[in-house]
């Protein structure tokens, strides 16, 4: 069953379990999160029905707090607090404003990390960042070089198979890129409509089965 959270209740002496799809969540934080994206949480009382979504995919949150408002008021919500500053000091720069490596490619991550939800840019400039500056992956807590250089030699050497999400990646630069969108609309654009805008614009000039790939032709929009 699918039904908004605050409206979740199992039967009475039914002890409730509740999933949600990786691929969702992962879908919402390359999207920053917008408002339109959201990640169902899906409640089931059986046993029968916890294995269907197991079997499925789906993942159960490790750590659930359901709080009663309408009993307890907002006074006992928990609210974040701010790191207090010599936190923040020792920590050092934050990853988004580290560097990429220098020289060749030693390593990738076996698939490609979220974009950046940390620090500023829209989607476009974030997409434009990974693929010719670096590569920020927040789960790994890690930079790696940029996109134009995970070339199909440098992914097999270091064992990257996420093919899936690179393209993703690519049809979104190609958007950002190709000169076919306005800078202002593509300030607003999400992620969804930049793949869709790039997969558009590169079968209108190559064709639906044409072209040098995605890869060599975003490197050539890089370099031209």
């Amino acid at each position: 069953m699918s039904i908004p959270f605050d409206q979740q209740q199992p039967a009475a002496g039914v002890a409730a379990r509740y999933f949600f799809d990786p691929e969702e969540l992962r879908a919402a934080a390359e999207g920053a999160f917008e408002t339109f994206m959201p990640v169902t949480l899906h409640m089931v009382d059986s046993d029968e029905g916890a294995r269907h979504f197991i079997n499925a995919g789906f993942k159960e949150p490790t750590n659930l707090q359901q709080h009663n408002t309408r009993e307890s008021g907002l006074s006992n919500l928990p609210s974040p607090t701010a790191p207090h500053s010599e936190d923040t000091a020792a920590t050092g720069p934050a990853l988004h404003d580290l560097p990429a490596p220098t020289g060749d490619v030693n390593g990738l991550p076996s698939g490609m990390p979220p974009i950046r939800v940390n620090g500023t840019g829209s989607i476009a400039a974030r997409v434009v960042e990974i693929f010719e500056e670096k590569v920020v992956d927040e789960v790994n807590n890690k930079v790696w070089h940029p996109l134009h250089l995970w070339d199909e030699d440098v992914r097999a050497r270091y064992g990257y198979t996420d093919s899936a999400n690179l393209t993703t990646r690519l049809n979104a630069y190609y958007a950002a890129k190709c000169g076919e969108i306005d800078s202002d609309a593509l300030v607003r654009m999400t992620f969804t409509e930049l793949k869709k805008e790039g997969r558009k614009y590169y079968t209108e000039k190559y064709g639906v089965r044409g072209g040098p790939g995605y890869f060599k032709a975003c490197n050539d929009l890089l370099f031209r």
